[in-house]
């Protein structure tokens, strides 16, 4: 009778949707990232449903988890969307420029990360003396596990954070390449102490792990790797034969197939993959053998809002806020350790990094987003494992996704906005528009009333004047004048501008480089070790002051033929303190002027 009387599978998520909506315009209210908002408004629908069918139910958290399995094709391609994302960020360009550092980095802080949680843990669990029945040896693989589990960084949430708020630059790229290298580190670390304690007896476990151990853990850790290269392959034939339309047909089947096959597939054919580390994969490959790779990914986050969306309310419609009473002191052991771990692991593994520079030491704050890779482990553990402790592992580790996804993307977006990564008119467009500027739903209910009642015209307010501060970017790299001819090559590897900005040894600008006036210079082995970045420059290349309106710069880019234009603390200074691109200016006056129309 309760289930007949909770909301099927296409209403609800009709709802979610409607909550989501909900949640993000609180989010855009205080200024928070909207994946946070999401979450909340999950809970919220949760209990309003709850407490309109009858909260006092003892029926009535699986009435509604019953009502929302069908969703799981929802989070599957969701999912498979944002890590196919990630993957990306193993281009072989992008390796190249940040690859060595931050997998070491990355090393050190997941080490780091695994050690204090399986010490902290181990020692709560020595003081506390709970073993009880249980056998010490199982807590101790319950520490394991979890000090494992704490490795992972939530992909979704961390991309979802810096597409939000539009974050690029070299920390953005940063951030997402450890996110990459820690799921890659956690996945196989996690399914090799697994199995390897189920081989040797101190795990008990049914199933194809228990009979074959060591071939499961081939096909969860190789055998994964291998289908990525074969779904890479498919969907780059698709991308290159097929219209744009039907590659995303072939794009949804493959990660749908995938996602919902993964636990099908090793109940009945006992065929074990990881649908995390096989997506990631995906778009690795993708990324690197693809020819106008951006035209998918465009066209994948396009369509793709509702379907996050749908996703991050749906995580939060999930969310075990009880079992952050349940956590006891284990659980805050493990958020403490945890959180410990990521913030001093990416600090000492700066450190040892040759040329790492104090913002990327502090990146650790950014990486404590933990959700769909450790929620994955959970129900891993929870069906493989036949100990009483498999659903303690369940309690702390859902219970602390709470705690880190709401508290994750919020230190993410304040680590890229101090990074100087989002533009100051980001965070406007998100909330905090000029006073001068009236809201739309304002326009809106004036045109209506206009279209009823002819009005006289009258004055329109002042528009606040926008200058290039809150459209330039601050956090930016730059050509030293004395740097090589190959160095300058380098730089260009790594760059998506066409124009480079060359300073001298103070910092104070020299002129631009343009790709244009390099093409023919490439290919010409003897200037190697004759021209220096110097030599390149344009010095008469225009600069723009951060204070100066940006109605009045789009004629320097005409004038100087140029997509970039270095930013500059005031007229007449010639310190660069940041770029400003000739789109973000038509984008920005764009936006404003139909904002601002009576």
């Amino acid at each position: 009778m309760l289930i007949a009387a909770v909301p099927g599978s296409g209403l609800l998520f009709g709802l979610m949707l409607i909550a989501g909506i909900t949640g993000a315009f609180a989010a855009r209210w205080v200024h928070v990232p909207r994946v946070v908002g999401f979450l909340l408004s999950g809970v919220a629908l949760r209990a309003c449903l709850r407490y309109t069918l009858h909260s006092d139910d003892l029926d009535i958290n699986h009435a509604l988890s019953h009502s929302a399995m069908p969703l799981a094709a929802i989070r599957d391609l969701a999912l498979g969307m944002i890590l196919f994302k990630v993957g990306s960020v193993f281009e072989k360009k992008k390796l190249q420029t940040v690859g060595k550092s931050v997998a070491r980095i990355s090393l050190t802080e997941t080490t780091l990360s695994f050690l204090l949680v399986i010490v902290g843990c181990t020692v709560v669990t020595i003081i506390a003396a709970t073993t009880g029945d249980t056998p010490f040896s199982d807590q101790l693989v319950l520490c394991a596990l979890l000090a494992a589990s704490a490795i992972a960084t939530a992909p979704a949430a961390t991309l979802f954070v810096l597409q939000e708020y539009e974050a690029r630059g070299p920390m953005t790229d940063r951030i997402l390449a450890m996110v990459g290298f820690n799921n890659i580190i956690c996945i196989v670390a996690f399914f090799t102490l697994f199995i390897t304690l189920t081989a040797t007896g101190v795990i008990v476990c049914t199933g194809s792990i228990a009979a074959t151990p060591w071939m499961t853990l081939f096909s969860l850790t190789v055998g994964s790797v291998a289908l990525g290269v074969i779904g890479g392959a498919i969907l780059i034939i698709a991308h290159g034969k097929l219209p744009l339309a039907e590659t995303l047909l072939v794009f949804f089947a493959i990660f749908l197939v995938l996602g919902a096959g993964e636990s099908w597939f090793m109940d009945h054919l006992s065929v074990a993959y990881s649908f995390l580390l096989t997506t990631l994969v995906i778009g690795a490959v993708f990324a690197n053998v693809a020819v106008d790779s951006e035209k998918l990914k465009s066209t994948i986050n396009t369509v793709g809002t509702p379907i996050y969306a749908g996703f991050f309310v749906l995580a939060g419609f999930k969310l075990h806020v009880d079992d952050l009473l349940k956590m006891g002191l284990l659980g805050a052991t493990y958020v403490l350790c945890r959180t410990t771990g990521k913030y001093l692991g990416v600090k000492l593994g700066a450190r040892w990094t040759p040329h790492s520079d104090t913002a990327t030491a502090s990146l650790g704050s950014a990486m404590l987003c933990q959700a769909a890779v450790a929620i994955g482990l959970v129900a891993f553990v929870e069906q493989h494992w036949k100990s009483p402790l498999a659903a303690t592992f369940g309690t702390i580790i859902l219970g602390s996704v709470v705690v880190f996804e709401l508290a994750g993307p919020l230190l993410l977006k304040r680590k890229v906005v101090a990074c100087g990564e989002v533009k100051a008119i980001t965070l406007l467009r998100r909330g905090n528009t000029p006073a001068d500027e009236p809201a739309v739903t304002t326009n809106t209910i004036r045109a209506i009333i206009r279209l009823v009642i002819p009005q006289k015209a009258g004055r329109s307010t002042a528009p606040q004047i926008l200058t290039v501060e809150y459209v330039m970017r601050g956090n930016i790299q730059l050509i030293q004048a004395a740097a090589t001819f190959d160095e300058v090559l380098h730089f260009i590897e790594k760059t998506d501008y066409g124009h480079f900005p060359v300073v001298h040894a103070g910092g104070q600008f020299a002129g631009m480089i343009h790709m244009s006036e390099l093409r023919d210079l490439i290919y010409d082995p003897a200037l190697r070790d004759l021209v220096t970045a110097i030599d390149l420059t344009d010095n008469t290349a225009s600069v723009v002051a951060r204070d100066v309106p940006l109605e009045s710069i789009l004629s320097e880019f005409a004038k100087a033929n140029v997509s970039i234009l270095p930013v500059v603390e005031y007229v007449g200074s010639l310190h660069i303190v940041g770029v400003v691109e000739e789109k973000d200016v038509l984008r920005a006056l764009h936006t404003t002027q139909n904002t601002k129309k009576p």
